[in-house]
């Protein structure tokens, strides 16, 4: 009887391997916090809502008539704009934690950005 060396695993193989599972599972676990906050079609809605905004301030509408026609309130567009550098934060942090082997520490939720999430 031959043992067919083609068929075993190397440590490197396994450790690769390995550190390709993690990743998936650190990928996984940042893309799960961001849509707890807000779905993905929640965070379209945000972007369709900032595109009209801006549609009409550039169509010369007054600010206050924007915000309306958008459904945008006061301080929504300075909060979209904390939900995005958030989301480039936690994925900053995911890589980090991939490349490092370290645990990921992950970023704490802008304030008033879950709210901002619930009304779209």
């Amino acid at each position: 009887m031959q043992i067919d060396f083609a068929q075993a695993v190397t440590a490197e193989a396994k450790t690769l391997a390995d550190n390709f599972a993690r990743a998936a599972l650190i990928k996984t676990d940042c893309r799960s916090r961001i849509l707890f906050v807000g779905s993905e079609t929640t965070q379209m809605n945000i972007a369709q809502a900032g595109i009209v905004f801006m549609a009409a301030v550039l169509g010369g509408s007054p600010r206050a008539d924007a915000l309306a026609a958008s459904g945008l309130i006061e301080g929504d567009l300075e909060l979209a704009q904390g939900w995005k550098a958030w989301v480039a934060a936690m994925q900053a942090e995911c890589r980090r934690a991939i490349e490092t082997g370290d645990d990921p520490l992950w970023p704490e939720v802008p304030e008033g950005v879950a709210g901002l999430a619930a009304r779209f």
